[in-house]
Formats: C-alpha cells, sequence, structure tokens
C-alpha cells in the first residue's frame, strides 16, 4: 500500500474545488475568492494562518480574527469572515491584489506554481 501524499491530496482538493459545480456557479467574483480561501483553510488551517499572517499591504492589514483589526485600515476595506474559518479579509481590492493575494497564501502552503496560475489566471476572473 502506497503511503498518503499530503500534497498531491492537497493539489487534487483545489483542482476539484475549481471543476466544482459550487465555484461554477459563484456568480460574483467575490463570492469565487471566499471559495478558494476556505477551500485552502480546510486543506491546513496551521499553514493557512501563517501565510496570512504575514501578509499585509504597506498601509492595510488583509487578514485578521475579527473585522474590527480590518476596519482600522479604513471604513471602507469591507470586511468578510471567509465562512467555515475564524478569519476575515478586506474585501474591497482589485483583482490583482486579490490574486496576490492567493497567490502568496499557496505558495506559502507549498503549492506547485502551475496550480497557483491556473487559480488565478483563468478560474478566478474576480
Amino acid at each position: 500500500m502506497k503511503p498518503a501524499n499530503p500534497v498531491k491530496d492537497k493539489v487534487r482538493a483545489m483542482r476539484e474545488m475549481l471543476l466544482s459545480d459550487e465555484y461554477a456557479e459563484q456568480k460574483r467574483a467575490v463570492n469565487r475568492f471566499m471559495l478558494v480561501l476556505t477551500t485552502l483553510y480546510s486543506l491546513d488551517s496551521k499553514a493557512f494562518a501563517e501565510a496570512t499572517e504575514s501578509l499585509h499591504g504597506r498601509t492595510r492589514v488583509y487578514f485578521a480574527e475579527d473585522a474590527r483589526t480590518l476596519l482600522k485600515s479604513g471604513n471602507q476595506t469591507k470586511p468578510k469572515q471567509v465562512p467555515g474559518t475564524p478569519w476575515w479579509v478586506i474585501t474591497n481590492t482589485n483583482t490583482g491584489r486579490k490574486c496576490s493575494m492567493i497567490e502568496h497564501i499557496m505558495q506559502s502552503m507549498q503549492f506547485p506554481a502551475e496550480l497557483i496560475e491556473k487559480v488565478c489566471g483563468t478560474n478566478l476572473a474576480f
């Protein structure tokens, strides 16, 4: 019997999410963004937390464990709780910023570059 390969399993789970009806049915870019974040968290909550803690802009915090922390960066940050997680994320960022946030988290979680490109490329269309 072959030992389980956690990296392959994470990659498979992300590919399945991208091909899922749930993902395809998301009409709003922010909902696709949230589904990607929820999936990443569900695969490895500790690695997700470590990745988000190091992710912030020059003047903004992007992730926090409460909305109040995000609102300190500005009232227009539109914080939303990432479904199924204790994390909140700012949502009033442009497509490029959302993709760079996803890219940072996925790189930190050691996903292969081609999958990161696929998630941030044609499939997300934030």
